[in-house]
């Protein structure tokens, strides 16, 4: 997973995944992303729900037959969305914390 957000990141301007995030158990990591979703306004989280469509039963359709961590699936589902919207800066941001280096470190 901290792989693949350090691909998505690469040669942007945004700043690096705080290396706690990438750390944690990918169901804690998918917590923190549904978290963020349910803080968004709701024109937000209908552009994000775009991006990132869902099946009937609440989970993120394109990880509906998996057969691997549905968890891993839904939280690397929600990084090209985030980044798509525009959202992934903002994401970010709630994992900083007062006086993180560039790094997230």
């Amino acid at each position: 997973m901290a792989v693949l957000w350090s691909l998505l990141l690469a040669g942007s301007a945004l700043p690096a995944v705080p290396a706690r995030f990438t750390a944690l158990p990918a169901g804690e990591r998918l917590q923190r992303l549904d978290d963020f979703r349910d803080s968004l306004l709701a024109g937000e989280r209908r552009r994000l729900d775009r991006a990132l469509p869902r099946s009937a039963g609440g989970g993120i359709a394109r990880c509906d037959h998996i057969d691997r961590s549905r968890a891993s699936c839904e939280s690397a589902a929600y990084l090209p969305a985030l980044r798509a919207t525009g959202l992934l800066p903002r994401f970010l941001a709630t994992l900083r914390k007062p006086g993180d280096r560039a790094s997230g470190r």
